[in-house]
């Protein structure tokens, strides 16, 4: 749901804050987190009037759809991968830019650098092997060049030196690079699956009030190649990455206290995409839901209904106080036979605190599909643990998530 990613859109609500309070043209830059916020209180606050909904079924059409939409109030184009070299050093990254509309429209301005369009990403990398994390933050107006999100001639995303973009005019190989020492990717992805609609052919409903809902497709499968670069030192890499592309004016709702989201590749070809809504009573939200996606790219619902995940273990951030789950076990009824999934992360700590905290991780599946046995790799994302919501039961248990103060990384 993601990737995955209201969470971090509620980091450009903030900057919306920060904008009123020191302006526009202090707006740019890799910020210093000062604080960890309530995502759900901040995403059920503001005036949507003016923006387009994610209402009812569209039509998609690509390779245009990967490009920007800018009526709707809040984008993300959203990477993550699992990968490694020939010695078997693994690697585990994350990039994600986020557009965010302060405003439905731009008034006539001669400026350059006048804009109704913010954007912030978030970089991350998992040396496994080191046990060492890194995240890194950018956020920038969308003028004069800084930022921006186009299709013409070609998609390209960027962020400053961050960037996102297509190497042929059908978007089938895109090529990502970031920087921020003392870590470097330039990567390049392949698409061997056309994008998979989620939800509703593609309309993704966030709760069950109207309009409380994205457009939202994915690529499940990249293979990918390129350079990770640690304190200096390259790495040539291979493996796989999934990329969410979600656009939306919505919140959760004001029962909800936050998500769990599973991106799965599996070594048998199949892909599986889990999110939970989590609500402050431990129960979830009826629309939470999955797909799964069969090797030849065809694709399957999975209600709510039909899967469970629960958690073994816990653990505790020492920056935040925030308690997380640590490891899933992960049970579905699929029409194609019932999926059996062990899901550990890769290392413990991979919580990023940008304008809030949240835990997003590389970890490893084993496990059974349809009564064969399976591996793979895939990325979790844990967000709302940072607020009090009291101890979570019943069948997709997770963890306590106890209330933390302001705090930086």
């Amino acid at each position: 749901m993601t990737k995955r990613r209201i969470i971090l859109s509620l980091a450009l609500v903030l900057i919306v804050m920060v904008i009123a309070t020191v302006g526009v043209t202090q707006l740019q830059g890799k910020p210093q987190p000062q604080f960890s916020a309530d995502v759900v209180s901040a995403l059920s606050n503001g005036d949507t009037t003016g923006y387009a909904r994610a209402e009812t079924v569209r039509d998609f059409t690509f390779p245009q759809d990967h490009g920007p939409h800018p009526d709707f109030q809040t984008e993300w184009w959203y990477f993550t991968g699992n990968l490694a070299d020939s010695a078997g050093r693994r690697f585990g990254y994350e990039l994600t830019i986020f557009r965010r509309a302060i405003a439905p429209t731009l008034p006539q301005r001669s400026s350059d650098w006048a804009t109704n369009q913010i954007y912030f990403a978030d970089f991350a990398l998992s040396d496994i092997a080191a046990n060492q994390f890194y995240s890194r933050q950018q956020f920038s107006r969308g003028a004069a060049g800084l930022a921006g999100a186009t299709f013409d001639p070609r998609l390209h995303v960027w962020i400053q030196d961050w960037s996102i973009a297509a190497q042929d005019d059908n978007v089938n190989t895109l090529h990502l690079q970031a920087a921020d020492q003392p870590i470097v990717i330039d990567l390049t992805t392949h698409q061997i699956k056309s994008p998979t609609l989620e939800g509703d052919h593609g309309l993704s409903a966030k709760s069950t009030e109207p309009g409380n809902a994205s457009y939202y497709y994915s690529l499940t499968r990249l293979p990918t190649d390129g350079t990770i670069t640690v304190n200096g030192s390259p790495f040539q890499v291979n493996g796989n990455t999934w990329m969410d592309h979600e656009f939306s004016t919505s919140a959760l709702g004001s029962d909800d206290a936050g998500w769990d989201w599973f991106a799965l590749q599996l070594d048998n070809g199949h892909d599986i995409m889990l999110y939970r809504i989590r609500k402050r009573d431990g129960s979830s939200e009826a629309v939470s839901e999955g797909t799964l996606v069969n090797a030849d790219g065809t694709s399957s619902r999975i209600p709510l209904a039909s899967f469970t995940i629960t958690s073994p273990g816990q653990w505790a951030s020492p920056r935040t106080g925030a308690v997380y789950p640590a490891g899933w076990h992960v049970t579905i009824q699929a029409a194609s036979g019932p999926i059996v999934l062990d899901i550990s992360p890769l290392m413990a700590d991979q919580e990023l605190n940008s304008t809030t905290a949240y835990w997003e991780g590389a970890s490893h599946i084993s496990g059974t599909d349809n009564g064969q046995s399976v591996n793979g790799y895939g990325y979790v994302e844990l967000t709302g643990y940072n607020r009090p919501s009291g101890n979570v039961t019943g069948d997709n248990a997770a963890s306590t998530t106890p209330r933390f103060g302001d705090t930086t990384r």
